[in-house]
């Protein structure tokens, strides 16, 4: 089997910088994505959809316009649409298999570089699974891929700069929510900002954007109901109602689309497959890998970068790429002269990430915080509810393996990645640990469904020679 140099699983902003740059140092590279295009979340529809000569979506989705032309003009083998579904250490390389158009192929690579992004926080609550109740991100893709906006009475629910920024797209599209249900706990933002006052200074340019998203808010008009708690959405058959408790008490809104967000979260589905090791991050209420100075797990030879890593941003991203790529080129014995260029970097990345814990100050995750009530669906895909979860580890279930063996609670086609956080919050609730004390799920191959016969048939890449999996 040949092995080439490196594997990049990722296509967004911080997977097409490493290609790129990683290609454009003579090595032999890999992408792979299971979208159709290059672009990530963050940039998605810039390749063909409705906004990619607009500046409606904001300067930040414009800008990144010049990361996909410097990706596309680079000389690196692209594999869109494309979905890994197992991932082999061995002999110092690593044996990707991916499903693409019906076939599942094998090849090896020396080096892999994880950009699988971040995934939005669960926000359970009874009703959250009905029609008509979805997360901003996903709304938000919706809106760049086809220009879709929702019709009807329109309530956004949640807090973080995600949801500013779309109600400011909504806006320039003369889409108006009929309300703003902020559901972040009481904080000074006084105090936030003094205890962060030099990541504030260092990113002025962010915080003046977010003034003007705030501002923005203020003018078109939409009411903001702070202090929301308790939130359930009633209906027939899809989303018709809301209740919740806000400052004034108890209230009740009629509405046709409730849209969510409290914030995202590091995607560490393939990290956690592959046995790296993991830590709690309890700021940001997730997992995220452990990482050294240049973004390497501590499986050897397997680097994490953009907001897989860590929550930092779209513009960090491209700086964690540049790092990791130069660290790969080391190792693999290529000579570069570019010290001074990546200390720069690095001072950038510092920078971006200095900024990052005045925004953990002010948007803190309330309903995903909050006790999971027994008559919330918890798991999705299996129909598995507070109730019944309680009950498994009434029985006995003192972990999440344990609770998805009594449930199947987890055992779903997205595999746990939507329930997994939720789980351990419970679990941590009912025994009265810390949730940082709850193990997650164990991430077993295949990360996705496959045929068995498709997996039957893989087949090298390069030699088109068959390829038997042993379990």
């Amino acid at each position: 089997m040949t092995i080439s140099d490196l594997c990049v699983i990722g296509g967004g902003p911080a997977g097409m910088v490493a290609a790129t740059l990683a290609a454009n140092s003579g090595l032999d590279v890999t992408l792979l994505d299971e979208r159709p295009t290059a672009g990530g979340q963050i940039y998605r529809g810039l390749v063909g959809g409705p906004f990619q000569n607009s500046r409606i979506l904001g300067a930040d989705y414009s800008r990144g316009t010049a990361i996909i032309e410097a990706f596309a003009n680079a000389r690196l083998d692209r594999r869109f649409e494309t979905s890994v579904w197992r991932i082999d250490a061995e002999d110092d390389a690593f044996a990707v298999n991916f499903s693409s158009k019906g076939k599942s192929w094998r090849k090896k690579f020396k080096k892999l570089i994880l950009a699988t992004g971040a995934m939005e926080r669960s926000v359970p609550f009874e009703g959250w699974t009905l029609p008509g109740v979805m997360n901003i991100g996903a709304a938000q893709l919706l809106l760049k891929t086809s220009g879709i906006v929702p019709k009807g009475r329109l309530i956004l629910a949640g807090n973080g700069p995600l949801l500013l920024l779309f109600a400011a797209q909504l806006s320039k599209l003369d889409v108006k929510p009929a309300a703003i249900l902020d559901t972040a706990p009481e904080v000074s933002i006084l105090q936030a900002a003094v205890r962060n006052c030099g990541g504030l200074f260092a990113n002025f340019d962010k915080v003046a954007k977010g003034l003007a998203l705030i501002r923005s808010l203020k003018r078109s008009g939409v009411p903001v109901i702070r202090r929301v708690t308790d939130l359930k959405a009633k209906g027939d058959g899809r989303v018709q109602s809301l209740e919740f408790v806000a400052e004034a008490g108890a209230r009740v809104m009629n509405v046709d689309h409730l849209l969510v967000h409290e914030g995202v979260i590091p995607n560490t589905q393939i990290t956690r497959a592959l046995k790296c090791r993991h830590e709690w991050d309890p700021v940001q209420r997730c997992l995220r890998p452990v990482l050294d100075e240049h973004g390497e797990t501590s499986l050897g030879g397997a680097f994490v970068i953009g907001d897989a890593m860590a929550i930092n941003g779209a513009t960090a991203a491209p700086a964690s790429a540049e790092i990791a790529v130069a660290r790969v080129m080391e190792q693999l014995g290529r000579k570069t002269d570019n010290g001074k260029r990546i200390a720069r970097t690095r001072q950038k990345l510092r920078k971006e990430q200095a900024f990052r814990p005045f925004l953990d100050a002010i948007y803190q995750p309330g309903l995903a915080a909050a006790s999971v009530s027994d008559d919330t669906i918890v798991c999705r895909c299996e129909s598995v509810s507070g109730a019944d979860l309680r009950q498994a580890i009434s029985d006995g279930a003192v972990g999440p393996s344990q609770a998805k063996a009594f449930t199947r609670c987890g055992m779903g086609a997205c595999q746990g990645r939507v329930c997994g956080s939720v789980v351990s919050q419970v679990i941590a609730e009912a025994i009265n640990r810390p949730v940082g004390d709850i193990d997650a799920y164990s991430v077993r191959f295949p990360l996705k469904p496959v045929p068995v016969r498709e997996i039957a048939a893989c087949k090298d890449l390069d030699t088109q020679e068959d390829h038997h999996h042993v379990a």
